[in-house]
Parts: structure tokens; sequence; C-alpha cells
């Protein structure tokens, strides 16, 4: 997540004090992806935000796109789920190409937690996803 910020934290690693030499890591990622996108090949992008060792299905997955869950307090999820998210890709995407950003949270109440296909399904229901028109400049 942070692809469309050019200030995110992410893309200052490598550059010196004045801002220069290298860095823009999300920005660099988001242009491959944005040719992924473009190569008529089928593709699920996942992008994760903060990766924390956790169990994995303790949390309830959050699924959205364009950076929109920067907003929230907690932008992390553990690396189990993540896996699990890209297992259900391949499962659940019907041949559908997506990109999404994700993230955890404790589940609100009673209930219990979904499933990351079942997470992944309702989202591809929506029809959303990634807008790479979004972004820095140059791309």
């Amino acid at each position: 997540m942070g692809g469309t910020d050019k200030n995110n934290f992410l893309n200052q690693i490598g550059k010196d004090k004045s801002g220069d030499g290298h860095g823009d890591i999300l920005i660099w990622k988001r242009k491959a992806e944005r040719y992924l996108c473009l190569s008529g090949l089928q593709y699920t992008i996942i992008h994760p935000g903060g990766l924390i060792d956790t169990e994995p299905n303790k949390m309830e997955l959050i699924l959205d796109v364009d950076d929109k869950l920067m907003q929230n307090e907690k932008k992390s999820i553990s690396r189990a789920d993540v896996a699990n998210l890209c297992i259900a890709a391949l499962t659940e995407s019907g041949r559908k190409s997506v990109s999404f950003d994700c993230i955890s949270r404790q589940l609100e109440g009673e209930g219990s937690v979904k499933s990351a296909e079942e997470t992944l399904k309702a989202f591809l229901e929506k029809g959303e996803t990634c807008n790479y028109a979004l972004g820095p400049k140059g791309m």
C-alpha cells in the first residue's frame, strides 16, 4: 500500500538528505504493476499493509483499492493472511484480473472471521480494482 503517495516513507529509502539518489520504491513498483495490467495477462496484485507475525484467521480481512486503507490507524496484516489471500486468488478469481490493498483488524462484536476465500469472493463481486491512473506524475 502507499503507491499513490510519492511522499510515502518507503519512497524515501535510498535517498540522501537532499532527496536525490535511489529510492521511489513504491513508485517503481506501481510502474511495473501498470505494465502488467496493460500486458493482457491475467493477474492478481496484492498490496498488503505492514506485515506482522500473528496467527492467520484471527482477524477480519479488509480489502479496498487506491490507498483508501491508508486512512486507518492500524494498517497491518499477518504474513499468513497474505499467503491465504494469494491461495484464494488462485481458486476464487474467476479468471478476473484485479489489484487491491489489504489489512486486517479485530472483528467487531460477535461472529466468526470470514475465510480469505469468502473475503476475496465478496470483494470481486463488487468489481473494483486499483486505478493505475492515480499516483505520482510521470508514471
